[in-house]
């Protein structure tokens, strides 16, 4: 009696067990489809179109997607390096929702040493295939930094970061000035912090060149709400 009663507590945690792996396998919730950079790419464009016309359909916002989430883990189909300004964020931008975009922002777009492990992280740990490096129009730091306001703390370290890319602004564009200025200034930092990143993360550099990943810049105009692509 005594070992009948015992296989069946045996059965029945087995087949506890079973559901519980069953869940975690994915058998319950299938795998997502793994998306190549291209299929990235047309994903950002489409949404972003949704976004300016006023249209979006904000995806993957759901109870359930956010269940699966915490159940599976994260899988993003693009990384987006950009600014924290409050008017900037990629996933309204883009029209996404929870999962789809691993998102690096901090004041000024720049790329200090906390911005390349955080790109490092999404780009060869959890592999997005798409890397995107986004300015926006109207940036008020980057203003700050042009008309070389004086600040105090941590600012003049992030404020140096920035002093690149205005110097070979003027350069290149010396008759810009005021908000021209400051948005082309915005747009040549992209560029910096592009190279910034190939040069100093070999990882992603490789996986660049063999065709792994692809690398885009980009200035998102707070006015229109629209895209303009750099390119890589």
């Amino acid at each position: 009696m005594r070992k009948s009663f015992s296989i069946f507590i045996i059965l029945i945690l087995l087949s506890m067990t079973a559901g519980i792996s069953f869940a975690r396998n994915g058998s319950a919730i299938p795998d997502q489809p793994l998306l190549d950079a291209d299929q990235a790419f047309v994903l950002l464009k489409e949404g972003n179109q949704r976004f300016v016309k006023g249209s979006s359909v904000y995806p993957n916002q759901t109870s359930h997607q956010r269940k699966v989430l915490a159940l599976k883990g994260e899988q993003p189909f693009a990384t987006i390096v950009t600014g924290a300004d409050s008017r900037v964020d990629p996933v309204l931008i883009f029209d996404r929702g929870l999962g789809d975009i691993y998102t690096v922002r901090i004041a000024g777009n720049v790329a200090g040493t906390d911005t390349l492990a955080s790109v490092e992280y999404s780009m060869l740990a959890i592999e997005t295939p798409l890397l995107v490096v986004m300015g926006h129009t109207r940036s008020s730091i980057i203003k700050a930094a042009v008309e070389k306001m004086t600040v105090k703390g941590y600012l003049v370290q992030l404020m140096g970061k920035m002093e690149p890319a205005i110097k070979m602004t003027k350069l290149m564009y010396p008759s810009l000035k005021g908000n021209e200025l400051v948005d082309k200034v915005a747009e040549t930092n992209v560029r910096q912090v592009l190279r910034d990143i190939l040069g100093h993360c070999p990882g992603v550099l490789d996986k660049v060149r063999s065709g792994k990943v692809q690398v885009m810049g980009a200035v998102y105009n707070t006015d229109t709400g629209a895209i303009n692509w750099l390119g890589p």
